[in-house]
């Protein structure tokens, strides 16, 4: 279950750099549409027929960010109270809740610049979460050699 443990937090992480590139992708295409004269405006947004290289990033970025990623956190929640790690579960619970508050950063940052430029924040915070939690996993267990001193 520690190999379990493991694998889902480093995936996870990478959903993050995933999420990254995802919307990076997304808003070069969109500048780049409208360098070339497209026009963004609410009606733009609403139409079914917005379509440039890099739409598809919005799309990845919305169904890895509803769906997927808060899936594998719920996953890895349980599996911490089989992988027997020491404050596994605590860890695990540290990065179901940075989904959760980046869920509703991403929802809500719709609302505000600020909120959205927090979600960018927490992201690292997730990030950084997930990666604790995938060495915590590599690391449990394993002592650290002691030097005898020779009396």
């Amino acid at each position: 279950m520690r190999s379990a443990y493991r694998i889902l937090a480093i995936i996870i992480a990478v959903e993050v750099v995933i999420q990254a590139m995802a919307m990076v992708f997304a808003v070069a295409g969109l500048g780049i549409w409208v360098d070339e004269g497209g026009v963004l405006d609410k009606a733009a947004f609403e139409s079914e027929d917005l379509s440039f290289t890099g739409v598809g990033g919005f799309i990845i970025h919305g169904i890895n960010g509803m769906m997927i990623i808060p899936l594998l956190g719920l996953v890895l929640l349980v599996v911490s109270f089989f992988a027997k790690l020491p404050g596994g579960v605590k860890v695990a619970a540290l990065v179901l809740g940075a989904i959760v508050v980046q869920v509703l950063l991403g929802v809500f940052g719709h609302e505000s610049a600020y909120i959205g430029a927090l979600h960018g924040l927490n992201a690292f915070i997730l990030f950084g979460s997930a990666v604790y939690a995938a060495r915590l996993a590599r690391t449990a267990g394993v002592e650290t050699p002691t030097t005898a001193v020779a009396a």
